[in-house]
């Protein structure tokens, strides 16, 4: 048993969660079979797969789950954490110490950090443009024509940092009519918020689009401390759009996006360590200051406010040539982001642990060339070329308490500043060979090669660097850079078994890139490490069956995930002395293994369910270098088997979600449209180390909204609530020596909406 809810309880919930759905099923069915023949579920549209017409999802031969803008509104989804939880081992989060960072998780393989130049292992895309810093980087849900989320590898198409998978989203574009739609919603928590969008013809030829979007909440934390709340919510977007079609060939949408966000930092919650404390005694929260933290999951007392102020502007091109024999597509884009934040990192009313005033800025472009042919039907294959550079800089100021008392406390401020250039290039390829109308084969590969460099200020007590955060300031800086070449294969079969039900299996590989880390103690263990990479079987089946009502998709997998980057113990030379220090190396290796059900059935003409289902066995091979007994001392002898059965951090083993939709028609011109949907993930730890006094026990999110839509009159109300039970969760946690919290979870929410459309 490793947190209060014991495998029993936790697989006997599961149980209970998923007869329920089948149960509702069954109950439903006969109904549906006693009224008339229910309508068809709407086809899916692909376009990730970068061919030269849209696939239907259910002939993707990976498993990939898509979202209608129509289908993410009907959620009422704040942001891309929101859409996470509806798709299969997928956990879209913010990092919780930086509002905004994304640590987004697929099929077990994630980053759970915040240090900017180690890159993430599931690659976020915002309209074909590859985002490359962690900051400002969990997209809003908002105008949105879809989201799609693809699971395993996707190096052949997407290249790097797509191990665990790609988030690809796509901006609505510009109608040919004037028209758009306006919303108004309130809720608790003083949540306010205007969005909409209108669409406006300039010639035959050229169409606008212009959405904005502005949002104000109070935090969810109430800081007894000052009586404010955390972490404040403002946000305002506006992206304006062109789309030009200047032949019957020829197309170009230019999309832009301002972004600008002020709001509190985020709101750490400080556990008592006096409580199962670690082996090497409480935290100094507890041991020094005698802390005791208040029992309610929103009351905390942070003595620094904080803040986060962030600014992204991103312009995006995407043109395309329809030849005879394909389609030839360029897009291009840039994107820049300014992120300043104050942090109490250690949720207490004293200054133990905090990153005060810390400023990053990062500037990035890209470009993407390729050719999908559609001149036969034996053989139909994308190639391209990649281009990606960007610089970010990082100032991280830190402030500790190093000693005294309570009332006359030691702080020391320390500060660490890094520059860094990231450039690859890449060519890429994929084709798929029809043997006859059953068969056919899979092969692509692609080729990168990237290059890095960083110039490093150490960090240190430097009281000039850190007033000023200027490299020029730094005496001791340290340049570095490194290359690597990677090649990303893929091969499959596909079988279209019957009419209705498509089969397939791959094998494909995917790379994390090598980095450095600029959070070192010491320019020793700067690094760079070396590449991850991850090796994947998968088998699925996709089907759709009941006269296109019933829609059931499985996908199997088994993955090697090699040269993990994790901190360990181990020795380096300072000064021509050994020494044993925390460094960031290419230690462990894992293989994970799981599978992945989804469903969606039309039981009526009114009536649908959802049904998605996620398992994962993920654990280490080998992971030497680490203290994971917690004593405080690294034993190898006892310490690496221990290390062998840590569970994954952050990874649920299962999850599900479950959901029905039902519309009745009120007359010509009207209809009521209500959704409920539950969300359950099993308990998990969050940390790499397991520790049990910050691991998530097992929770289910209800959700429910009932719409009025007077759409012959062009407008509808709607009143939603998320989390309905008011379930506790946290979604990160820290259990060290200066302190121990959790970071996360969104209490009972609920509102209503006003749209109206023209």
């Amino acid at each position: 048993m490793r947190t209060t809810i014991s495998k029993t309880t936790r697989e006997t919930s599961l149980a209970i969660g998923v007869a329920a759905a089948s149960a509702l099923v069954a109950a439903l069915l006969p109904a549906a079979q006693a009224q008339a023949q229910p309508r068809a579920l709407e086809e899916v549209v692909v376009t990730s797969q970068k061919r030269a017409t849209g696939l239907d999802v259910q002939e993707v031969p990976t498993a990939i789950s898509v979202y209608s803008g129509e289908a993410i509104e009907q959620t009422f989804a704040v942001d891309l954490t929101d859409i996470g939880r509806m798709a299969p081992n997928v956990q879209l989060n913010s990092a919780g110490t930086f509002p905004g960072f994304a640590n987004f998780f697929i099929r077990g393989i994630g980053v759970s950090n915040t240090t900017r130049s180690q890159d993430p292992a599931v690659g976020a895309f915002f309209d074909g443009i590859y985002v490359g810093f962690g900051p400002s980087s969990i997209a809003s849900a908002f105008d949105f024509q879809s989201v799609e989320v693809l699971r395993g590898p996707q190096g052949t198409l997407f290249g790097k940092n797509v191990t665990g998978g790609a988030v690809s989203v796509t901006s609505r574009r510009p109608g040919t009519e004037f028209g758009g739609y306006a919303k108004f919603q309130l809720g608790n928590y003083d949540t306010m918020q205007l969005s909409g969008a209108v669409d406006l013809p300039v010639s035959d030829n050229l169409s606008m689009r212009v959405a904005g979007m502005s949002r104000s909440a109070d935090g969810y934390f109430n800081n007894l401390f000052n009586g404010q709340s955390k972490p404040e919510d403002d946000v305002n977007i506006i992206r304006p759009s062109l789309l030009w079609t200047p032949t019957e060939r020829t197309s170009v949408a230019v999309i832009g996006e301002y972004y600008r966000g002020r709001g509190g930092s985020s709101a750490a919650q400080n556990l008592d360590s006096r409580i199962d404390p670690r082996v090497a005694g409480p935290a100094t929260v507890q041991r020094v200051f005698g802390y005791t933290p208040p029992s309610d999951k929103y009351d905390i007392l942070h003595n620094n406010q904080g803040y986060i102020d962030s600014e992204t502007k991103m312009l995006v091109v995407d043109a395309s040539y329809e030849a005879d024999h394909g389609i030839f597509t360029v897009i291009t884009g840039g994107r820049e982001v300014r992120y300043d934040s104050s942090t109490d990192f250690d949720g207490s009313p004293f200054t133990v642990f905090s990153f005060p005033d810390n400023e990053e800025s990062q500037e990035q472009f890209s470009i993407e060339a390729r050719y999908a042919s559609s001149f036969s039907d034996v053989i139909e294959f994308t190639a391209g070329a990649f281009y990606f550079t960007q610089e970010y800089d990082i100032g991280e100021r830190r402030e500790f308490f190093i000693g005294g008392t309570p009332a006359q406390p030691t702080i020391f401020q320390q500060v660490g500043l890094a520059l860094t250039d990231d450039t690859s290039y890449a060519l890429f390829g994929e084709a798929n060979w029809n043997l006859n109308d059953r068969w056919s084969l899979l092969f692509g590969g692609r080729v990168t090669h990237e290059e890095k460099e960083v110039v490093f200020c150490p960090f240190s007590g430097n009281a000039t660097v850190f007033a000023s955060l200027s490299m020029a300031d730094c005496p001791n800086t340290v340049t570095d850079d490194e290359t690597w070449t990677s090649f990303s294969p893929k091969v499959g079969v596909n079988w279209r078994i019957t009419d209705d039900v498509f089969g397939y299996a791959t094998w494909s590989t995917g790379f994390r890139s090598g980095s450095y880390n600029i959070r070192a103690s010491i320019p020793e263990t700067l690094g760079p490490v070396d590449e991850e990479e991850v090796v994947t079987w998968e088998a699925g089946i996709k089907s759709t069956l009941m006269d296109d009502r019933l829609r059931f998709n499985v996908a199997l997998f088994h993955s090697s995930y090699d040269d993990i980057q994790r901190t360990i113990s181990d020795t380096v030379v300072v000064n021509g002395v050994p020494q044993v220090a925390q460094v960031l190396r290419n230690a462990a290796e894992a293989t994970i293994t799981g599978i992945e059900v989804e469903s969606s059935v039309m039981l009526t003409d009114t009536l649908s369910a959802d049904f998605s289902l996620g398992y994962l066995d993920a654990k280490y091979d080998r992971f030497p270098g680490i203290d994971a007994d917690r004593n405080g001392v690294y034993e190898r002898a006892i310490d690496d088997p221990a290390a062998e059965r840590l569970e994954f951090e952050r990874v649920p083993e299962f999850e599900f979600t479950a959901g029905l939709q039902h519309r009745m028609p009120l007359g010509d011109n009207a209809e009521l449209f209500s959704r409920v949907s539950y969300q359950w993930r099993d308990e998990h730890f969050v940390d790499t180390l397991n520790s049990p006094s910050i691991a998530v026990d097992s929770y289910g999110l209800l959700d429910a909204s009932i719409t009025y839509d007077r759409f012959g009159d062009g407008w509808s109300v709607a009143i939603f609530g998320r989390n309905l039970t008011d379930e506790d969760f946290h979604d990160f946690g820290f259990d060290g020596g200066t302190h121990r919290a959790v970071w996360g979870g969104v209490p009972r929410t609920y509102g209503i909406e006003l749209t109206t459309r023209f």
